[in-house]
C-alpha cells in the first residue's frame, strides 16, 4: 500500500533553493518519475514565472511534467471566466485552476500522450458543427488548420528558469524603497518649488532614500489623513508615517505591474489603517453632520439646559401626572372637605367616651388607635360602617337599572 504523503512535509526547490510546504508544489499523475506522491520538485512560483496564459508554448512543458492531457476548449473556457482583467492574471491564475479540472472523473482517466487523441475527438465535433452551418469541406479545413496547436510527442525541454527574489526580500519590500536612480535623472529639488529648509525638513522626516516627489507624496498623504481625522497620540503619527509610505509602495508596485507585490502591499495598507482605527467613526466632527454616539447627545442636551438638574415644572411624562393627580386629591381632601373637621372633633370626643366606658367597667387601657377604630366604626353611633357601604353600593345599582329602563322606553318611542 503507498503511504499517502504529508501535506506538512517540506519539500526542497531545485531552481530557487528553498524549503517550502508540499502545498506550494504541483503534482504530476507520473510517480515513476516523480515518487515522492507524485510531487514535483519545483515550487509554483519557480514553474509559473515565465508562464503567458495565451501563449501554449510557455505552459505546455508543465502540463507534461503534470502528466494531464492539454484541452484548447477547456483552457480557453477559463482564459474567458478568469482572463478578462489582464492586469489581475499572472502565471499561477490558469494553470492551477486547469490542473484541478483534470482531476474531474471527466479527464481523470487521460493523460499527456492522450492529448492527440482529444484534440482529434474536438477538431470533428467542430467539423460537424460547421458543416450543419453549411460551410464547405475548403473552409472546415481552413478554420480547424488555423486553430490548431501542434502538440509535442516528445518531452519538452525545461527552460531555463531564474530563481525569482529571495522570500524575506518580498516581506520587508515596504522598508526598501524602489531606486529609480539608475533609469530616471535625478530630480531638482528646486524645480519642484522646494527651499533649502524645505529639503532638510522632507529629508529627516521621511529619510534619504526617496526622491524630492517622493517626499512632496507622502508629505500630502500624510497632511490629508491629519485634516480629516483625530490624530493626537505618537503611536497615531507613527503608524500615519508607516501608512504614507506603504501607500507610496502600492502606487508604484501598481505602476511597475508587480500584481503580486501589490497584492501584500494593499494587505499591510489595510492592517495599518485598522491598527491606527482610521474608520469612519474617527472623522473629525467639522466633516461629520450627523451623531454617532451617546457621548454626544448628552453633550448636546447639557449645552441646552435640556435635563433640569430639580424638578421645578410641570409633569413630563404619566409617571409624573399620576403623582401630580395623588397630589391634588390629597390637597382637596385636606382643605375642601367640608365636614372633615366636625369628623375629627366627633371622633376626639368619642375616644373620650370610649376610654371612660372602659375605666367604668374596669377594662384594661386602650391605644387611642383601638378608641378611634371603636368610635368611627361602633354599630350604635351614627357612622359609616360595612352596611353603610353595601347601601350605597344598592343604591348605586338601582339608579343604573332606573337609566337602562329610561333609555329603553325612549328608544321604544323613536
Amino acid at each position: 500500500m503507498v503511504k499517502k504523503p504529508n501535506q506538512n512535509d517540506k519539500i526542497f526547490c531545485e531552481k530557487c533553493g528553498k524549503m517550502q510546504k508540499r502545498a506550494n508544489f504541483y503534482k504530476s499523475n507520473n510517480t515513476e518519475k516523480y515518487p515522492d506522491g507524485g510531487t514535483i520538485p519545483i515550487c509554483k512560483k519557480c514553474m509559473t514565472m515565465h508562464v503567458d496564459n495565451w501563449d501554449p508554448s510557455t505552459y505546455l512543458w508543465i502540463l507534461q511534467e503534470a502528466d494531464v492531457p492539454y484541452v484548447p476548449k477547456e483552457w480557453d473556457k477559463l482564459l474567458v471566466k478568469y482572463g478578462q482583467d489582464k492586469s489581475q492574471v499572472n502565471g499561477l491564475s490558469i494553470i492551477g485552476r486547469y490542473l484541478a479540472l483534470m482531476k474531474l472523473n471527466q479527464y481523470k482517466k487521460y493523460r499527456w500522450k492522450d492529448s492527440d487523441a482529444l484534440r482529434q475527438v474536438m477538431e470533428k465535433e467542430i467539423a460537424e458543427s460547421l458543416e450543419r452551418q453549411g460551410k464547405s469541406q475548403t473552409e472546415i479545413d481552413q478554420i480547424i488548420e488555423s486553430q490548431r496547436i501542434d502538440i509535442p510527442t516528445e518531452p519538452i525541454e525545461v527552460p531555463n528558469l531564474t530563481p525569482g527574489p529571495k522570500q524575506d526580500e518580498l516581506d520587508n519590500f515596504a522598508v526598501m524603497p524602489v531606486d529609480f536612480s539608475q533609469s530616471e535623472p535625478e530630480e531638482d529639488s528646486a524645480e519642484l518649488g522646494l527651499t533649502d529648509d524645505d529639503v532638510r525638513y522632507l529629508r529627516l522626516r521621511w529619510g534619504k532614500a526617496y526622491k524630492p516627489s517622493e517626499w512632496i507624496a507622502m508629505e500630502r498623504f500624510y497632511r490629508d489623513f491629519e485634516a480629516t481625522y483625530d490624530i493626537q497620540t505618537a503611536g497615531h503619527r507613527d503608524t500615519l508615517k508607516k501608512l504614507a509610505k506603504v501607500s507610496l509602495k502600492l502606487d508604484q508596485l501598481i505602476d511597475l505591474g508587480d500584481i503580486e507585490g501589490a497584492q501584500k502591499a494593499e494587505k499591510m495598507y489595510d492592517n495599518l489603517m485598522k491598527s491606527g482605527s482610521f474608520t469612519a467613526h474617527q472623522n473629525k466632527e467639522e466633516t461629520s453632520k450627523g451623531i454617532d454616539s451617546v457621548g454626544e447627545i448628552v453633550a448636546i442636551c447639557e449645552s441646552k439646559d435640556f435635563i433640569p438638574r430639580y424638578y421645578v415644572d410641570g409633569p413630563k411624562d404619566k409617571v409624573d401626572r399620576v403623582i401630580q393627580d395623588l397630589q391634588e386629591y390629597t390637597r382637596s381632601l385636606i382643605l375642601e372637605e367640608t365636614n372633615i373637621g366636625e369628623l375629627i372633633d366627633n371622633a376626639v370626643k368619642q375616644i373620650e367616651i370610649e376610654k371612660a366606658r372602659a375605666d367604668a367597667a374596669g377594662d384594661e387601657d386602650i391605644s387611642d388607635e383601638e378608641a378611634l377604630e371603636q368610635s368611627l366604626f361602633s354599630e350604635d353611633k351614627n357612622y359609616l360602617n360595612d352596611n353603610s357601604f353595601s347601601e350605597f353600593t344598592n343604591f348605586e345599582e338601582e339608579l343604573e337599572e332606573l337609566d337602562r329602563e329610561t333609555m329603553s322606553a325612549e328608544l321604544e318611542k323613536m
